[in-house]
C-alpha cells in the first residue's frame, strides 16, 4: 500500500493541506516510511496523474473537487479516505487511518465534500 496525503509544509509531522490539488507538498507513505515531496503538478487532474505514476493506491484528503474525484473513480485503483475538515497533523490522521476510523469516500458520500469545497473555493 502506498498512501498520499497533501500536507502544508516539508517538516516532521506537518498539518494536512486542506486543498488537494493546490497542496505544495505531499506525504507519501509506504509501511513505516514517510517521505514528504514537493508537488510537481498544478491542479487536481495533474496531481492524480502524478500520484498514479508514483504507484499511489490510497489518498487521504480534506477537500477535493469534482474533476480529481472523477479521475480517481475512473482509475479504479485508488481508494479515497476523508480526514475531516478540522486542522489535523499527519501523525494523527495516520493513527485514525490505521484504526479504521476514517470514512472511505465513494459516490454515496462525495457530494457533501465537493459541496463544502465549492462553497469555500468557487471555481
Amino acid at each position: 500500500m502506498k498512501i498520499a496525503i497533501p500536507v502544508k509544509m516539508n517538516r516532521e509531522n506537518p498539518p494536512l493541506a486542506p486543498l488537494f490539488g493546490k497542496a505544495k507538498w505531499f506525504a507519501l507513505i509506504e509501511g513505516e516510511n514517510v517521505n514528504i515531496v514537493e508537488n510537481p503538478a498544478h491542479g487536481g487532474r495533474a496531481v492524480i496523474e502524478w500520484l498514479l505514476s508514483e504507484g499511489v493506491d490510497t489518498i487521504i484528503f480534506q477537500e477535493m473537487g469534482t474533476t480529481p474525484y472523477e479521475m480517481v473513480r475512473a482509475t479504479g485503483v485508488i481508494a479515497l479516505y476523508h480526514a475531516g475538515y478540522e486542522r489535523i497533523l499527519l501523525d494523527e490522521v495516520l493513527e485514525k487511518f490505521k484504526a479504521g476510523s476514517l470514512p472511505k469516500i465513494d459516490d454515496s458520500n462525495i457530494a457533501e465534500i465537493i459541496a463544502h469545497h465549492e462553497q469555500k473555493h468557487p471555481h
